[in-house]
């Protein structure tokens, strides 16, 4: 299959993701005036950690006045740790905060922004380099708080082109991470001149619209396909809550090679 074919093919994807869940402006809730940083922070956290649990934490953080890289360097380690339990990991996960927080002030003077706008290669060299900072959470702090247009290829990416069955032959659920993204990438960059947005906007967008989908009806346990999408719960009580609303399912069915009716 061409470029072309499988472009299209995330297109129709796309679009009948947007149709179902539209635009959320409040996808990624940013409760402090350090954008940047908050979604570093945030991209830590969430590992292994559903969101809602990671938005709490932010909160608390920002209420303690730790949301600014040489603030975080200079708190108390355990202290950092309580705030953000129950994040899975919160010990490991505090002391790499601070690793990273405390090379943004040396490096950067807390300039987060002068991080990011580096070139996409050598950004994520940087990134990777630091605690805590795998492939997944350097793509996720390049697209988000960076503008770099990148796929993030996560446990949700995963599970639902896999289940699709959008290539037959590809195994999306095992595939080497950067397989994946280079497969995914060249292929939007076939449909998105058609589209109103950018490349980065596209990616922002898709990646977004496939974790509402997959919180919402491709659960990796008893996916919801005939039925109203899963309600959650989340500190920003804005996010979600028009979806799914009155829905009659999975918007994906007429697409998803792993649907079977209920009879």
């Amino acid at each position: 299959m061409s470029n072309n074919d499988f472009g299209e093919r995330l297109l129709k994807l796309y679009d009948a993701l947007a149709g179902h869940f539209a635009h959320e402006p409040h996808w990624w809730p940013i409760v402090t005036d350090a954008p940047q940083f908050e979604m570093i922070v945030g991209a830590v956290l969430v590992q292994q950690t559903r969101w809602e649990t990671v938005e709490a934490a932010i909160v608390r953080m920002h209420e303690a006045g730790l949301m600014r890289p040489q603030a975080l360097a200079a708190a108390d380690t355990q202290a950092l740790a309580a705030l953000i339990r129950p994040c899975a990991f919160q010990g490991q996960k505090a002391l790499g905060l601070q690793m990273i927080a405390r090379y943004l002030a040396e490096r950067y003077g807390g300039d987060v922004g002068a991080l990011l706008r580096q070139p996409r290669a050598p950004l994520r060299a940087e990134l990777m380099a630091m605690p805590r900072v795998g492939q997944e959470t350097a793509d996720t702090i390049m697209l988000y708080a960076g503008g770099h247009p990148v796929f993030i290829v996560d446990a949700y990416a995963r599970r639902l082109l896999a289940r699709l069955g959008l290539l037959p032959s590809f195994d999306f659920a095992r595939a080497p991470y950067d397989t994946v993204q280079t497969l995914v990438e060249a292929a939007a960059t076939t449909i998105v001149p058609a589209l109103p947005v950018s490349l980065t906007e596209f990616f922002w967008n898709f990646h977004a619209l496939i974790i509402e989908e997959c919180i919402h009806h491709c659960l990796a346990n008893n996916p919801r396909q005939d039925r109203p999408g899963l309600r959650r719960a989340f500190v920003d009580p804005r996010k979600c809550a028009e979806h799914c609303l009155e829905c009659a399912g999975c918007p994906l069915r007429a697409m998803c090679a792993s649907y079977h009716p209920r009879g």
